[in-house]
């Protein structure tokens, strides 16, 4: 490829800025909300018009890893919870209490975006939306400056601290940090998938159900990419009569732009395809596709290399940890990395996979996890240290969300919005300590970070 050179811009500084947050998403919004609360000046940029992530520009859902392994205690509070019952008082998902109860927290995305303006403009966080982080600027290995694209221009920003809540790494990874990608033995990240929304369910009996279903299997045994066929269940949506399907598949790079274009292509022909499928069933014609997502839903793409890289082995034996800040309840689920389904028989990339030939079973089994070695222990958790926010090499910088310092198999379990959520509120109340006290946020006592935690109610 050839490169061109182009001329240099002067950019606009936006200065007086405490905290900037780059991405507004399950590891963005609490991060923002809680700097601002403590007192930052805290300003919050956003590629899309809207919050929420994966969780409204994705449509994931239900809000998992909520509650203790197995069931049980609630392993969240403070903001995440704020964000739930808000939703939950506007009629916009499930009671907290009944949450409880379940898998996940089923809520309507669109209430969601709503909560979140209104939490945002409270708290006095400066929101910029339709914004996308292009470069950062490194001064003796400390970040300096955010350069973001907007319609107005570009513009550079000068914050004390910055929060990477992009999801991929991408400010860590612009900055200079280590990253990884991927499981060790050929860098292949989770597959993609979309989530879709379904129409029209509520009409139809239950035979005329299975049968819809019946048909979508067809499809699958003739070898289209679905990992589930079902009409789906209540996650983004609780409306009646609508349903969320989670089922597409997309082997591919999150990080690659190529690969990402074509993950849209591939994962929208599935959701239509499906929908062919189910309408030809009879007396399931009236079904329609009600939404599809503005983003194709992503699992996984960079990990920044921070003072400590979680592990699945922390996962499974639900490690304790001195500096923890957030608590991480889900269990290890790597979709496949190639993308394969093979007629619903893979799934779950561990050492029991159905497809023997596979490089990772006859050349890396060692790399995989135990099929029955997947969950913490009944009734627990994993900790997540604050080092694992903590890149190693750059200063000035904390990163949250699904791309905090853990290898594949632990970040298959933190991965999930529960859990992002809550390291979103610890890293937002430490860069707001850091920038306070004008220390780098490695300096911070984890005692300090943990007390305001606990005394906002996110430690429970």
């Amino acid at each position: 490829m050839s490169t061109v050179t182009l001329p240099q811009r002067e950019v606009r500084v936006l200065d007086n800025v405490d905290v900037c947050v780059i991405g507004g998403g399950p590891g963005g919004l609490p991060a923002a909300l809680a700097a601002a609360r403590l007192g930052a000046k805290t300003l919050l940029v956003e590629m899309q018009g809207f919050l929420g992530g994966m969780a409204t520009a994705g449509l994931i859902g239900p809000i998992l890893g909520h509650r203790a392994s197995g069931g049980g205690d609630a392993v969240i509070g403070g903001i995440p919870k704020e964000i739930c019952v808000r939703m939950a008082e506007i009629g916009e998902a499930a009671p907290w209490e009944r949450a409880m109860e379940e898998w996940g927290i089923a809520f309507n995305a669109e209430g969601l975006k709503i909560i979140a303006d209104r939490m945002v403009r409270e708290a006095k966080v400066r929101v910029i939306y339709h914004a996308f982080f292009v470069d950062a600027v490194v001064d003796d290995n400390r970040m300096t400056h955010a350069i973001i694209e907007t319609k107005s221009g570009p513009l550079a920003i000068a914050a004390r601290v910055f929060i990477d809540a992009t999801g991929d790494g991408d400010v860590a990874y612009r900055a200079g940090a280590e990253c990884t990608k991927g499981r060790p033995a050929d860098g292949l990240p989770m597959a993609m998938g979309s989530i879709f929304h379904v129409g029209g369910v509520g009409p139809l009996d239950q035979a005329t159900r299975e049968a819809a279903v019946a048909r979508m299997r067809e499809l699958q045994a003739d070898g289209a990419n679905y990992y589930n066929v079902s009409l789906g269940n209540h996650g983004s949506t609780i409306r009646d009569g609508f349903l969320s399907l989670n089922a597409t598949r997309y082997g591919g790079d999150a990080s690659e732009v190529a690969d990402l274009t074509e993950g849209e292509f591939v994962t929208r022909e599935l959701a239509w395809r499906a929908l062919d499928a189910w309408r030809s069933a009879p007396g399931a014609e009236g079904l329609f596709i009600a939404a599809t997502p503005a983003h194709v839903g992503t699992r996984e793409s960079r990990q920044v290399v921070g003072r400590y890289v979680l592990t699945g082995e922390d996962i499974v034996s639900g490690r304790s940890f001195d500096d923890s800040i957030a608590r991480a309840s889900y269990w290890i689920d790597i979709h496949c990395p190639r993308g394969l389904s093979e007629g619903g028989q893979v799934h779950l990339c561990t050492k029991s996979c159905a497809k023997r030939d596979c490089p990772m079973i006859t050349d890396h089994a060692d790399q995989l996890p135990d099929h029955d070695r997947l969950h913490p222990p009944e009734g627990r958790w994993c900790d997540v240290p604050l080092r694992s926010l903590l890149p190693q090499s750059v200063g000035g910088l904390l990163v949250s969300g699904r791309c905090i310092s853990a290898d594949y198999q632990a970040m298959a379990a933190t991965r999930v919005m529960a859990t992002c959520m809550a390291i979103g509120e610890a890293a937002g109340t430490a860069a707001a300590f850091a920038a306070r006290h004008r220390v780098e946020p490695g300096e911070l006592d984890p005692t300090d970070v943990r007390g305001a935690l606990s005394s906002a109610g996110a430690l429970i």
